[in-house]
């Protein structure tokens, strides 16, 4: 009887034990999980950073193309193909890799003729087709020369003509120093006005935006086509281009 009652008493005291260990454990994690009475983590200042840069494009994107009109929608195609495959052929010529060369519009539309004067249908009906590639040309030097080259093969349309960076981690790594830095300023200057100090992040994201200018160059011409050979290749000056990175970071305040 001694024995037994000397053996729940030491079960007794292991449970005691226990149970202790568990609050020591629960107070000592009590704080870490703490929060506003809203829900919200408490002490933060979230603020967001900005760093532009800016490059030279070293990369144009043209895209241009063929319209052709015929009362034979068949005929109105097969003409179109011809002139396309000869703008194409006069791209390859003027140092675009064909591989860089992609159709980007095929479309076929009805249009209905009518009378200038009464504003009546006529009753005739042509077809227009349009042809059109996007090219990359990786020597902007010669931008202006494929779209004469282009133009002279027979294209009546030049939809648009864009500049771009091939490579933008360089400048996205500068922008993302000058926006982090920019994050830490006006977290700092946050943290003064109030009396608090800056503590070490807890929340970071990031977005980025640049490295390509969209359509500067846009002139269309339907059916007839530009009338001519053109002469001379067209002034095209590529400026400059931007690169931004944005981040958005939460610090803890200590």
């Amino acid at each position: 009887m001694q024995k037994l009652f000397t053996l729940n008493r030491k079960v007794v005291q292991t449970g005691a034990i226990a149970a202790m260990l568990v609050l020591v454990f629960a107070l000592a994690i009590g704080p870490v999980g703490a929060q506003d009475n809203d829900g919200s983590p408490g002490r933060t200042i979230s603020v967001s950073g900005t760093g532009e840069v800016f490059g030279q494009p070293d990369i144009a994107y043209i895209n241009l193309g063929v319209d052709q009109a015929d009362a034979d929608v068949s005929t109105a195609i097969e003409s179109a193909n011809s002139t396309l495959a000869s703008i194409v052929a006069a791209l390859t010529d003027a140092g675009v890799d064909v591989n860089d060369i992609q159709t980007n519009n095929f479309n076929v539309y009805p249009e209905d003729r009518y009378d200038p004067r009464s504003g009546q249908p006529t009753g005739e009906r042509i077809y227009h087709v349009m042809l059109s590639v996007s090219a990359t040309v990786r020597d902007i030097t010669k931008v202006g020369e494929v779209i004469q080259a282009g133009l002279n093969a027979g294209a009546n349309s030049v939809n648009g003509l864009s500049f771009g960076i091939a490579d933008v981690k360089a400048l996205e790594a500068e922008a993302r120093k000058q926006a982090v830095a920019d994050a830490r300023d006006r977290a700092g200057q946050l943290a003064d006005a109030f009396g608090v100090s800056v503590g070490a992040p807890v929340a970071i994201s990031e977005t980025q935006s640049g490295g390509v200018v969209f359509p500067q160059f846009d002139r269309a011409m339907g059916g007839g086509g530009f009338g001519a050979v053109a002469s001379a290749a067209p002034e095209i000056n590529p400026g400059q281009l931007s690169v931004s990175v944005t981040v958005d970071v939460t610090f803890g305040i200590e």
